[in-house]
C-alpha cells in the first residue's frame, strides 16, 4: 500500500526584500497564499498540513488556524531555510513517521490543485528505488519536493547544519526529477517586482497585501 503524504509549508522567512512582510499573507482574491496552498494540498488527499512559522506569528497564526493548518513555531527569528527544513523533518518524524513528506516553500503563488495533482501522480508512478522527487522546469529545480517516509527519516538523522539539498547530493541514485513545463513549480515571490508580475499573470484576480501590513 502506498503511504499517505503529509505536507509542511516553510514560511519562516523574513520577507526583507518585500519590505518586511510575510509572503504567505499575500492575498489573492481575498485568500492568503497560506490558505490557498493548504487548499491545493487537501484537494489531492493530503490531509495533514503543517506550517513552519518564525517571525510574523501574530499575522500567520490566525491564518493557519483559519485554514486548519498545524503551526510549527521556530524559536529563531533569523532562521535559515535549512533551519526550517530541520524543524519540519523533526516534527514529521515525531508525528507522521509512516507518511511520505511533501516539503514546499510558502511563496508559490501559482501552485494550484492541478500542479499538486501532477506531482503526486508522478510520485505514485515512480520506479522502485526512488526516494525523493523534485520538479524541474527548463533546468531549474523547483518545489514542492516529496520524500519517502524512509528518506525523511534518513534526512532527519543528518547533522543539524545539513539540509534536504545535502541529502539529495548524498543520495543521487535515489533522487528523480519531475520534468515539467508548469511555471507553478518555480514561480516565487522575492521582490515587489515579483508581486507586480503576479498581478499581471493573475489579472483580473486581485493581488494585495492585507490592510494590517500595508506599507
Amino acid at each position: 500500500m502506498t503511504p499517505p503524504i503529509a505536507a509542511t509549508i516553510l514560511a519562516a522567512g523574513q520577507g526583507s526584500r518585500l519590505g518586511g512582510r510575510p509572503k504567505t499573507a499575500l492575498l489573492v482574491d481575498g485568500a492568503s497564499l497560506l490558505e490557498r496552498l493548504a487548499a491545493a494540498l487537501r484537494a489531492n488527499g493530503i490531509a495533514s498540513v503543517s506550517v513552519v512559522i518564525g517571525p510574523y506569528a501574530d499575522i500567520l497564526l490566525p491564518l493557519a488556524a483559519r485554514g486548519a493548518i498545524h503551526p510549527l513555531a521556530h524559536p529563531e527569528r533569523n532562521s535559515s531555510l535549512i533551519d526550517s527544513q530541520r524543524l519540519a523533518l523533526a516534527a514529521h518524524a515525531q508525528a507522521r513517521p509512516d507518511h511520505d513528506l511533501m516539503l514546499l516553500v510558502g511563496d508559490l503563488p501559482l501552485l494550484d490543485s492541478h500542479a499538486v495533482q501532477a506531482l503526486v501522480r508522478h510520485w505514485h508512478a515512480r520506479p522502485p528505488g526512488i526516494d525523493i522527487l523534485q520538479p524541474v522546469v527548463e533546468g531549474v529545480r523547483g518545489h514542492p519536493v516529496i520524500l519517502s517516509a524512509h528518506s525523511a527519516a534518513t534526512a532527519n538523522g543528518l547533522p543539524p547544519e545539513l539540509g534536504i539539498r545535502d541529502w539529495m547530493q548524498q543520495q543521487r541514485d535515489r533522487v528523480a526529477p519531475f520534468p515539467s513545463d508548469q511555471r507553478a513549480y518555480v514561480t516565487d515571490l522575492d521582490t515587489p517586482e515579483d508581486v507586480d508580475a503576479l498581478r499581471h499573470t493573475l489579472h483580473p484576480l486581485t493581488v494585495a497585501w492585507p490592510a494590517s501590513i500595508q506599507a
